[in-house]
């Protein structure tokens, strides 16, 4: 257990492994790797935008003077992981730690038992006994770890953001409105392209009457002209077909004379 002591305003680490300490703060190192499923295991390869959940190996125990700030490693953030969630560590706290852990990088990387992940500063709350607040209720170690199990399975997903499935539930949705939408306007749709083939239909038909109608009319047209030429041909050989007959007809008895 870690029991931070301030004196004159510095953090003092008594009863802690030097290997651990530093001049400001506490190194913290993994004591338990929970993966998607809220499984505990000892190492873990963690995928590129995969998370994992991190309990420290450490039990940190504050006065209730004394508040922690978690930090992030900046060799740890170089390798690609990322720790989230990270901040204040209340005054009166006595458990372990836990953040999650992002592969923020291309590449896999392996999380171990035993590696550092996060680093405490420890800070004196000046007049903390004057301070009218509610103490903090810490909970058993077991059921920390089994709270962070749960979260791990039912809250977060395998990856940031747990894109897959935020994607396959925007496709359903999607999915869905495209169907709602197609039932709702399909029969419309469907409506207006038989009324449009209706049209269609009428308009040719329309316009083959009509051009039947023009066609017989261009007929009595020409029937009348020629009607109207033997008309005119009549007229202009009948006055010589009158002429003739009653030429011949004086023609006959001068004949008759002569004989």
């Amino acid at each position: 257990m870690i029991h931070p002591k301030i004196e004159d305003g510095k953090a003092l680490f008594p009863k802690v492994n030097d290997d651990g300490s530093r001049k400001v703060g506490q190194i913290l190192h993994i004591g338990k790797i929970i993966n998607h499923k809220g499984e505990c295991v000892d190492s873990l390869t963690l995928e590129p935008q995969g998370i994992a959940h991190l309990i420290s190996a450490e039990c940190v125990h504050l006065p209730d003077e004394v508040c922690g700030l978690a930090h992030v490693l900046t060799r740890v953030c170089n390798d690609g992981l990322l720790t989230l969630n990270i901040g204040v560590v209340d005054p009166g706290w006595k458990n372990n730690l836990s953040t999650p852990v992002l592969n923020f990088s291309s590449e896999r990387r392996l999380l171990q038992v035993g590696q550092p992940f996060i680093r405490l500063s420890f800070h004196q709350i000046q007049n903390a006994h004057d301070i009218e607040s509610k103490r903090y209720i810490n909970s058993p170690p077991q059921d920390y770890v089994r709270e962070i199990r749960a979260r791990a399975a039912g809250s977060f997903g395998k990856s940031f953001l747990n894109i897959k499935q935020l994607v396959g539930k925007a496709s359903k949705k999607e999915n869905a409105r495209f169907k709602e939408t197609m039932l709702k306007y399909l029969p419309i749709g469907a409506f207006s392209l038989a009324f449009f083939a209706l049209m269609v239909t009428i308009g040719i038909a329309t316009i083959a009457r009509l051009s039947s109608n023009g066609t017989q009319a261009e007929a009595i047209k020409r029937l009348e002209e020629k009607v109207n030429d033997l008309e005119r041909q009549k007229r202009a050989i009948s006055p010589a077909e009158t002429v003739l007959p009653q030429a011949q007809a004086k023609k006959k008895p001068g004949m008759g004379e002569q004989q």
